[in-house]
């Protein structure tokens, strides 16, 4: 098992299970929101020209055009920007909305004073701020710990499994892997133990009833009540997708189905998550997405890619990197909807924004707006 802050920092960019890290560069999302829900087929999507972000839609065609110094996904209507030296919200029209960091009825974590409590959609606390961490909501529940203890809450930020592991993390399928008493165990949404003993793989790593487990450096997988399914056997799988779950052994990987039948060859170099019926894979000098017989379906040169996200094959695109660092989104029948472009969005800037930026993200903004942007409620702590 890795060291708990670690597990922690991959249960950022793993609990969603977009793509194995040897096809996916670590991406980040707007500041700090609970857990974005899964993409819409017919979301905006992001992208960035001449250092401006704007949105397209699924055919490339500009909806948005590119105006903002920053910008990220959309998520349930709305896509959070930069602008005017604030963080703000837009609808799909591009119309300007005060900054959407949860939806209404639900609660997200804020901190103060050095404890972190939970707020509702006009940042006003629900409660006094009483732990000392929080991770995103998954499932319908959030990981808290005070002091040395870890419980959940749920949505409204009520605690209802108590402070009582010494490590948590997401709930996934309805249960979740915690420490308890120096052992990991799986546990239901009601708080109860339900298997004890397990070794998993990452615990965050739950997907299509199927838990990643880890036996003797050989991966497996287990079911939901944490009963192993898959006997330990490869070098390295990913959680399932689709399915499938892409597997490694002796170098080359494979795709098993959830009862641990071989169901695509060893013989790829690379291998990723099957959506929409399609996997990003690399075999020698090929590179593409393949169909769910192994072959592929379409050839795309890229270096990496996250796959697709949907699961609707209508409407579903994935973005791409080439080895030039050419940025694209592809759709499920091969076709490049935007670029290569030199371009491609980047994460909300770790250190904050400059003085230079803040001043260039007003360029172009009409007094009334900026009235407005100014008078919106801050969500900073």
């Amino acid at each position: 098992m890795c060291p708990c802050w670690l597990a922690r920092i991959l249960a950022f960019f793993l609990s969603a299970a977009v793509a194995p890290p040897a096809l996916v560069p670590l991406a980040s999302s707007a500041q700090n929101t609970s857990t974005a829900s899964p993409p819409q087929p017919d979301a905006l999507l992001v992208v960035v020209r001449n250092g401006k972000y704007g949105y397209i839609d699924h055919q490339g065609r500009i909806v948005i055009e590119p105006q903002y110094v920053w910008g990220d996904d959309f998520d349930g209507g709305f896509a959070p920007v930069y602008l005017c030296g604030r963080a703000v919200s837009i609808d799909a029209s591009g119309k300007v909305r005060p900054l959407r960091v949860v939806r209404e009825g639900e609660v997200y974590a804020k901190s103060r004073g050095g404890k972190v409590g939970f707020a509702d959609a006009s940042g006003k606390f629900k409660g006094p701020p009483t732990f000392d961490e929080a991770l995103p909501f998954s499932d319908g529940l959030a990981a808290v710990r005070a002091g040395e203890k870890w419980g959940f809450v749920d949505r409204t930020g009520a605690l209802v499994i108590p402070l009582q592991f010494s490590e948590a993390y997401f709930f996934h399928e309805g249960v979740a892997i915690v420490t308890l008493d120096f052992d990991h165990v799986l546990i239901n949404k009601a708080g109860n133990v339900i298997a004890r003993g397990l070794q998993p793989l990452l615990p965050m790593l739950i997907s299509e009833g199927r838990i990643t487990i880890e036996e003797g450096n050989k991966i497996g997988f287990a079911d939901l009540q944490g009963r192993v399914v898959i006997s330990p056997a490869y070098d390295m799988a990913y959680a399932f997708s689709g399915g499938f779950a892409a597997v490694r052994q002796d170098g080359k990987w494979g795709y098993i189905d959830q009862r641990g039948r071989l169901i695509i060859p060893f013989k790829f170099d690379q291998a990723g998550y099957f959506a929409s019926g399609l996997a990003p894979a690399k075999l020698g000098t090929e590179s593409g997405f393949i169909d769910k017989s192994g072959n592929f379906a379409f050839h795309l040169d890229f270096d990496v890619t996250p796959g697709f996200r949907t699961f609707n094959a209508e409407t579903d695109v994935s973005q791409f990197w080439t080895k030039d660092q050419l940025f694209g989104y592809v759709n499920t029948s091969g076709k490049v909807i935007w670029g290569p472009v030199p371009e491609s969005p980047d994460h909300w800037p770790l250190l904050g924004w400059t003085v230079k930026q803040k001043e260039r993200s007003c360029a172009g903004v009409s007094q009334t707006l900026k009235r407005a942007i100014a008078s919106y409620p801050s969500f900073d702590d």
